[in-house]
């Protein structure tokens, strides 16, 4: 029987990395690989140390050797010795040459480690088999450099070395990388390359059989920095709303050799009560190529704001004012309602709502009401205080044109203002039956009945409704529905008029329907006996 496991980069297993079949009995535990090569001793002997523990006892160790090529191929086999401990608790040990001529670079170890309960724990490493390589006589110029000129110059040499009994060697015609840049090293193994200093001054030797990689660092010449100037202002209209975003920009400026230019990719970071002990930083940001930045910072409470531009190695630091946060609690209007639709010339018109912050009513606030015929200018039409779960009833009777209704809460220095959704409110005149009758009473079956009334409508002065459309309905005793039996025309007065033969006792109603820019009138009913 065999389990997998998976051995760590740095040549270590144990039992928490083992991965045991479900049927399996894990007896193996607390497995540990160990490995020791020292690649500068002329010996380079690779060492394998296990170290296992197991109920049953451990009755095989074992590792195969695979060279990691396009085709892995199995090329040695090493059998461990127990060199401590016991088979239950224990260490195992085994030694092995390679030969870096035949096989360079990397190596995969597969290992075997069976117990007496017949089941075999297998894990996987590896190890390095090339020769050490390094990057000696760096060397860095100019002696000073700033903003405007970052460029390093950076010279060195490859050298690899055997063993520690070989003196190192120039590594000609191998590539060095530096930056953005790839040269290649002449026959002393030397090489040079132009770094900018905004970056680290690295280079690496990528490695290149039988050869390890490399890489050094050079020393940074002394810079000149040079000072900045930053400005910064808070673009979001105050006050605002705790929980969200303000928006602050500016820019960062560089005294450079040629005057002030762009500081790009400075670091700025936005402050609340900077200098103060309180101070607590609230955004952070970098300028762009030109300069410039935009914080967002969350807001969370009032005061000044300050940016600060970090130092940087080749700039000194400045800050600036960007302004005061004023915070405050959020409100919002709810339930925002204007009526009646359609509104009543001169009559009560009515905006109601509920003004509330985080989900609680304000009580005792005072609340307005505001006309628009055009949602750009507004007129305050009426005022009244929240009740205490924050509804508000605001009422107006100036109520005479077409427009748009809302319902506005100024603000407080604890709370943000607020204003509700517009409400379109079609504002029409009413319309009143006068002196309507259905005559004579009683009235013989077969004679004659006269239905008529006065039509008013009420403008800026009431008056009679001239040349408006009646329909006449009548509702036969004893039913509850009401039929249209004629319609008319009012007369330049308001009157209208209108005959029928009385067939039987009924009940007789004028309506004068809603138009666009009249109300609905119904008179009163008036039942006329027939006999």
């Amino acid at each position: 029987m065999r389990r997998s496991s998976a051995l760590l980069a740095t040549a270590a297993l144990t039992a928490g990395l083992l991965t045991v079949p479900a049927t399996a009995h894990a007896d193996v535990t607390e497995l540990r690989l160990t490995k020791s090569f020292d690649r500068l001793d002329p010996e380079r002997v690779l060492t394998l140390t296990v170290t296992a523990k197991s109920a049953s006892g451990v009755t095989d160790v074992r590792a195969n050797l695979r060279y990691a090529g396009a085709q892995p191929e199995l090329y040695a086999t090493l059998t461990f010795e127990r060199v401590a401990g016991t088979a239950n608790d224990g260490t195992w040990q085994a030694r092995f040459h390679p030969d870096i001529d035949k096989r360079p670079g990397r190596s995969g170890i597969e290992l075997l480690v069976t117990s007496a309960d017949g089941a075999t724990v297998t894990g996987n490493s590896g190890f390095l088999d090339c020769y050490e390589t390094s990057v000696t006589d760096v060397t860095t110029g100019p002696d000073g450099i700033d903003a405007d000129h970052p460029e390093v110059d950076l010279h060195g040499r490859v050298m690899v070395q055997k063993s520690r009994d070989v003196a190192p060697a120039p590594v000609p015609g191998t590539v060095v990388e530096g930056g953005a840049q790839k040269v290649t090293t002449g026959a002393d193994g030397s090489f040079g390359v132009t770094l900018n200093a905004f970056n680290p001054l690295y280079v690496r030797v990528p490695a290149q059989s039988p050869r390890c990689d490399t890489g050094a660092y050079g020393k940074t010449p002394a810079i000149d920095k040079q000072a900045t100037e930053t400005s910064a202002r808070l673009t979001t209209p105050q006050p605002v709303a705790i929980g969200t975003k303000a928006s602050v920009q500016g820019t960062v400026l560089r005294h450079g050799a040629a005057g002030l230019v762009a500081a790009a990719g400075v670091t700025v970071e936005g402050y609340l009560d900077h200098g103060k002990p309180e101070q607590k930083l609230v955004a952070r940001g970098w300028t762009s190529t030109d300069g410039t930045f935009t914080l967002e910072p969350t807001v969370q409470k009032s005061g000044p704001l300050t940016v600060v531009a970090a130092d940087t190695a080749f700039l000194t630091g400045s800050q600036a004012p960007a302004g005061t946060l004023d915070a405050r609690q959020p409100v919002q209007i709810t339930n925002g309602n204007a009526r009646p639709e359609p509104g009543r010339y001169g009559d009560a018109l009515d905006v109601v709502g509920r003004l509330v912050s985080g989900g609680n009513g304000l009580a005792g606030v005072p609340m307005v009401m505001e006309f628009s015929t055009d949602r750009t200018t507004w007129k305050k039409m009426a005022t009244a205080n929240t009740y205490s779960d924050g509804s508000f009833y605001l009422t107006t009777y100036d109520s005479k044109k077409d427009g748009y209704w809302r319902a506005r809460y100024a603000g407080s220095a604890e709370y943000m203002p607020a204003v509700s959704g517009t409400d379109y409110i079609d504002i029409k005149y009413r319309t009143q039956w006068y002196n309507f009758n259905a005559s004579p009473e009683p009235v013989k079956k077969g004679g004659t009945i006269t239905v008529k009334g006065q039509l008013y409508r009420f403008r800026a002065e009431a008056g009679p409704g001239p040349h408006a459309p009646v329909f006449v309905y009548f509702k036969k005793a004893g039913t509850t529905t009401y039929k249209q039996v004629a319609t008319a025309t009012t007369d330049s007065n308001g009157w209208f008029k209108k005959t029928f033969k009385a067939s039987g006792d009924g009940t007789w109603m004028a309506v004068y329907t809603e138009t666009t820019g009249y109300l609905k009138s119904t008179s009163q009913g008036d039942y006329v006996d027939v006999r």
